[in-house]
């Protein structure tokens, strides 16, 4: 009876924990010439409350404010505040189709910003948050922090043109009614497997939803073994919280990834990430050239995981790189990446792998080395 007591007790503390108001806030785009209605949009903003080291986080194929909920503790040690939207049709956010999901993103994110008092961010993309976080860099660029602007992605998504690997390339193979049924399916699925569903090994891109960590008593060091323990008792309620939010964004976001031909320009101005550098490369070469000298260049830092069943370990992640090359970035563009061992696409982001540790101390400045010195890949 105790230790039924014990766990009715750490699952209502848990629940607390997410029922924060800070997990939980919403506000709305008013309708305007180019708006013909309302535009809903569900965050979370946590952290330690500043406006000078604000992380805007792009989250994965399940584009839910919630992915980053546990490492609340980590930023507020750290100094870091983390704005983490819903994507359309996540959450409370209003839906958009997949031809449209980007233009709406690139409406949300500096609206929302404006709404918050903030005037500068760092960037990080998960997965398939890589493509609209690129977007933000490439279109809201002024909003990088002005003299140190830094952007971080974790298994970025990768095309599967470019991988070979066939995880969303079977859903290429279905008609969009289906794919877009991803959402139904996953709720479906949580509902009737709970904790030990994983949603990626059908097609990717939710993070760790089995209980009891992946890692197998790993830590990396300087990991917090308590914040570690902590993380992992929240998880069955935060899938608990994944199951309760709308996800019909989920499959919408996935045709977008295919970039199918009936969705030209889904990903937005640029086609893929070898014809993106080139314009940030463009894009950059003003802001540092203008004499005043302040401004340290852009800084892109990529991890990739050891074991990856969306983007592979060779092929995407050695293209993903090739499109960086000096000769792509130029010369305003500081690019490094590397592959954190021990993890697979869905665990990069467990405290226990350092990965959001690292982040989060580059982008804040806490690194008294001045960034990240990633064993790079190439």
């Amino acid at each position: 009876m105790t230790s039924n007591n014990d766990a009715n007790a750490a699952n209502a503390a848990a629940a607390r924990v997410l029922d924060d108001e800070r997990f939980n806030q919403s506000f709305t785009l008013p309708v305007d010439t180019n708006r013909p209605q309302e535009l809903k949009v569900t965050y979370a903003d946590f952290g330690h409350r500043n406006n000078e080291h604000v992380l805007l986080f792009c989250g994965p194929l399940l584009g839910s404010r919630y992915v980053l909920a546990t490492k609340d503790k980590l930023a507020r040690r750290l100094g870091v505040r983390i704005i983490s939207p819903d994507r359309p049709g996540f959450g409370g956010t209003t839906d958009a189709e997949p031809a449209d999901r980007i233009r709406v993103w690139l409406e949300i994110v500096p609206a929302l910003l404006q709404h918050l008092g903030i005037e500068q961010v760092s960037i990080f993309g998960y997965s398939a948050g890589a493509v609209y976080a690129m977007n933000v860099l490439l279109h809201l660029r002024h909003l990088l922090h002005p003299t140190r602007p830094y952007v971080a992605l974790c298994a970025p998504w990768v095309h599967t043109s470019h991988t070979g690997v066939a995880m969303l390339g079977i859903a290429g193979l279905l008609p969009n009614a289906l794919v877009g049924s991803y959402g139904r399916l996953v709720s479906f699925a949580h509902s009737s497997l709970g904790m030990a569903f994983r949603f990626s090994d059908m097609m990717g891109s939710v993070p760790s939803l089995s209980l009891g960590g992946s890692g197998s008593g790993f830590l990396a060091p300087g990991a917090d073994a308590d914040d570690v323990a902590l993380e992992e008792s929240l998880l069955p309620e935060l899938i608990s919280k994944f199951r309760e939010d709308e996800l019909r964004g989920l499959g919408k976001d996935a045709i977008m990834l295919l970039k199918r031909e009936e969705n030209p320009g889904c990903w937005g101005t640029w086609k893929d990430y070898d014809t993106l550098v080139p314009l940030l490369a463009q894009a950059e070469r003003p802001l540092h050239t203008d004499g005043s000298g302040a401004m340290t260049p852009l800084k892109v830092d990529v991890f990739f995981a050891e074991a990856d069943n969306m983007i592979g370990i060779t092929a995407g992640p050695a293209w993903f790189d090739d499109c960086w090359k000096p000769a792509q970035r130029g010369e305003f563009i500081d690019y490094s990446s590397v592959t954190i061992p021990k993890t697979t696409h869905d665990t990069m982001l467990d405290l226990r792998y350092g990965v959001v540790e690292r982040i989060l101390q580059a982008m804040s400045n806490h690194n008294t080395e001045g960034g990240t010195n990633l064993s790079t890949n190439t």
